[in-house]
């Protein structure tokens, strides 16, 4: 017999969010690849709540807190509540794991763009750098990219950061290091290889 709160059990995904259905139709996602993600949903979500806190989803995939794990995980949570539902969840691990490695920069400069007005301060670049390497981390880099900003009015526009992270690689290792981590939980890197 099965219960509720057993882990080794995946409650049925019941369609009961018209929005959601209506969304993952749009996105042109089969029902078999929702029903996949929601078993990977309740796995992660151990409190079987309907919604991925953020102890569950660093114990999930094993990652220690630091600014940079807590970032990625606001980031999930689009609606600011403090927690991660289905919708959420599915959307932006899709959009994460199908980001290829150049591509990467588009994710951390939506992560780091913390005003939301469209570029990265100085101030913004210094945050990341930060929150990627730890305190005084990556200093020839931020150096670089302070410089690259000031060059350009204090700020970097999206082409502008791509352009320099693709000269500038190291910038980006952290992000490809924890979307490696995700790819690998979520259905493997063969599902991801397939799908790109």
């Amino acid at each position: 017999r099965k219960y509720y709160h057993s882990r080794n059990y995946t409650p049925p995904y019941r369609p009961t969010n018209a929005n959601w259905e209506i969304t993952f139709r749009a996105l042109g996602w089969k029902r078999r690849t929702v029903e996949k993600f929601w078993k990977l949903f309740c796995r992660i979500n151990t409190s079987l709540d309907g919604a991925i806190k953020l102890h569950e989803f660093l114990d999930f995939f094993d990652l220690d807190w630091t600014p940079l794990t807590e970032r990625c995980f606001t980031y999930f949570d689009t609606t600011g509540g403090g927690d991660v539902d289905f919708l959420e969840f599915m959307i932006s691990v899709w959009n994460v794991c199908t980001c290829r490695v150049d591509s990467l920069s588009n994710f951390a400069f939506d992560m780091y763009d913390l005003d939301s007005d469209g570029e990265l301060s100085v101030p913004e670049i210094e945050h990341m750098v930060w929150e990627f390497f730890g305190k005084g981390g990556g200093g020839r880099c931020l150096e670089d990219a302070t410089k690259y900003a000031e060059q350009r009015g204090g700020a970097m526009k999206l082409n502008a950061f791509i352009s320099f992270t693709a000269t500038h690689q190291y910038l980006m290792f952290p992000m490809f290091e924890l979307q490696q981590i995700l790819k690998k939980k979520i259905l493997g890197m063969r599902y991801w290889t397939a799908v790109e």
